[in-house]
């Protein structure tokens, strides 16, 4: 099973991979126990934002170690949340969606770090 978060601007991670299957994103039930065995402490911050941080992101970055995959962060006031999505390529099949992969809060000096090391997609100005 999984559960529908919402949907992305596919239009600058098209202009990056190409064509979209989908715009939605879902996480599946096992990724969630992923999150909530290896973030615990994130899994309330998940509920509460995983929605905004898919459908108005502060960045998006392209992960160059993993194909078609991307961090959608979210900067808080006092945080930073970071989703990893697995993208569905146009081809991928049907009944495939945009997919959470992982969740967690990341400070402020490693997302600079991230901005250096990949490719970012877009930056809210």
């Amino acid at each position: 099973m999984f559960i529908l978060l919402g949907k992305i601007d596919t239009q600058p991670l098209e202009q990056e991979f190409g064509q979209l299957e989908t715009d939605e994103v879902i996480v599946t039930d096992e990724r969630m126990e992923h999150i909530k065995e290896h973030h615990p402490q994130d899994v309330q911050l998940f509920i509460q934002y995983a929605h905004k941080a898919i459908q108005s992101p502060d960045l998006i970055i392209k992960d160059v170690k993993n194909s078609n995959t991307v961090f959608m962060v979210k900067c808080l006031e006092d945080t930073n949340l970071n989703i990893v999505i697995k993208l569905a390529l146009e081809g991928s099949g049907e009944n495939i969606k945009n997919s959470v992969i992982s969740f967690y809060r990341i400070r402020h000096s490693n997302l600079k770090k991230l901005q250096k090391n990949n490719k970012v997609l877009y930056k809210r100005e």
